[in-house]
């Protein structure tokens, strides 16, 4: 589902404070402002964002090496989520690793976060093993799941 006005594009340094705040309504356990500042300033080729009406509404955070990729994060602002803003970001990010080419695809999602499970499976991930108390605040399991190339 294409979302009427979104656009996905390289974060600023400006994007920093909408990028925490999404973060902070995101998860129990967010990230440290830091890690957006040196993202947003420093290693802008990890990080996108998804901008609507000139509002940042969420953002991917990932990276590849050779012929694998990890997506680190991925955030909607909770007013957008169930719009497919989550689901265009994700694909954002396999086209730019090239998930569609030779890169095996790997991420980490707490177990309760059945919505993003259903989201990374309907493109292809599956869930391969399961990391006992990997999150904290709470305590909880992650999912890791991988999405492997289709042979062509």
């Amino acid at each position: 589902m294409s979302v009427p006005g979104l656009v996905i594009r390289e974060a600023r340094p400006q994007d920093e404070a909408a990028c925490i705040a999404i973060e902070r309504a995101s998860f129990a356990d967010p990230w440290h402002d830091e890690n957006f500042t040196r993202l947003v300033t420093v290693q802008r080729e990890h990080i996108r964002v998804a901008e609507q009406d000139g509002v940042v509404v969420g953002y991917w955070i990932g990276s590849r090496i050779d012929d694998e990729a990890e997506l680190a994060n991925l955030a909607v602002d909770p007013s957008r989520r169930r719009g497919g803003v989550g689901g265009q970001l994700l694909d954002h990010f396999l086209q730019h690793v090239g998930a569609h080419q030779r890169t095996t695809v790997f991420l980490e999602v707490r177990a309760s976060n059945v919505g993003a499970q259903e989201l990374y499976l309907r493109r292809g991930f599956e869930a391969i093993q399961r990391r006992k108390g990997y999150y904290s605040q709470p305590i909880e399991d992650a999912v890791v799941m991988v999405r492997v190339p289709r042979a062509v």
